[in-house]
């Protein structure tokens, strides 16, 4: 149990493999790129992150961006914040992760591509 130690960030946390719950509750962890540094803990059954910044301002939808991150990570995950998931709950998670993903590479290529796009464009004159 690590509740209310004021934590910030998870880069000295330890990879204990074989841990199967880890309670996080009531720290200052605000970010999903710190929750992310939990997938070395294969063994990991429950995660509770109740009262951190990030779950607080997630909200409901703390769990599907646990899983979003996390699920292909820790195959025994069965509980986040107490409460178990539904397989309806992974899907939708995973169809989310997809939406991003696909959002993301067209954003990359649709950058990839203005930079091009002005090299054709002729510089407007300058007034004398």
């Amino acid at each position: 149990m690590l509740n209310g130690n004021k934590l910030e960030k998870l880069d000295h946390m330890p990879v204990l493999e074989c841990i199967q719950e880890l309670f996080l509750d009531g720290n200052q962890i605000a970010s999903m790129a710190e929750v992310s540094k939990l997938s070395g803990l294969k063994s990991l059954e429950h995660l509770s992150m109740g009262g951190n910044p990030i779950a607080e301002e997630k909200g409901d939808d703390f769990k599907k961006e646990v899983l979003i991150l996390l699920y292909e990570a820790l195959p025994n995950l069965k509980k986040i914040n107490g409460e178990p998931f539904s397989q309806e709950d992974i899907q939708e998670a995973m169809a989310l992760k997809e939406e991003r993903i696909k959002e993301a590479e067209a954003a990359a290529a649709e950058a990839a591509n203005k930079p091009a796009e002005a090299e054709g464009e002729e510089a407007p004159a300058e007034d004398e």
